[in-house]
């Protein structure tokens, strides 16, 4: 077993994992139609569609040598995230997250760290502000 099929089969367990979990949200009295189910189930979707085409395309993924230490990088980077969002607020812990991100996709310090803001701005935006969805706050109020 090659270690994309593997991969494959960690994803379709994290989506089948998200997606009772989303199940599990409660919708509290006069809550929007949706509700707060939707969007981590589709996110666990696209999880699993992502690691059923995985799981079922013939070949090997070429990986460059020195990938391994990027990935664990956004591995931890997303980790953390979670932990973060409380006690910074969405924008800065979303902000630390894609400057990771951009440093592991080879930005440069500069590049990154606009790119970062203008990122968690971006979605901080279009959740709170356009979807309505409450994002924590943290201290700077963001």
């Amino acid at each position: 077993m090659t270690i994309d099929r593997v991969l494959g089969g960690l994803l379709i367990l994290l989506a089948v994992g998200a997606a009772w979990h989303a199940q599990t949200l409660v919708v509290p009295f006069a809550a929007d139609p949706v509700g707060p189910r939707a969007f981590p189930t589709i996110v666990a979707a696209v999880l699993g569609l992502s690691g059923l085409a995985l799981m079922i395309r013939p070949g090997l993924v070429a990986t460059e040598f020195g990938a391994w230490p990027r990935a664990v990088a956004i591995a931890l980077a997303s980790l953390v995230y979670p932990l973060l969002l409380q006690p910074l607020g969405f924008v800065p812990a979303t902000a630390l997250l894609c400057f990771v991100c951009a440093l592991a996709f080879r930005a440069t310090l500069v590049g990154a760290a606009v790119s970062a803001v203008i990122t968690a701005v971006a979605f901080f935006v279009l959740l709170d502000r356009l979807l309505d969805l409450p994002l924590p706050r943290g201290p700077l109020g963001m």
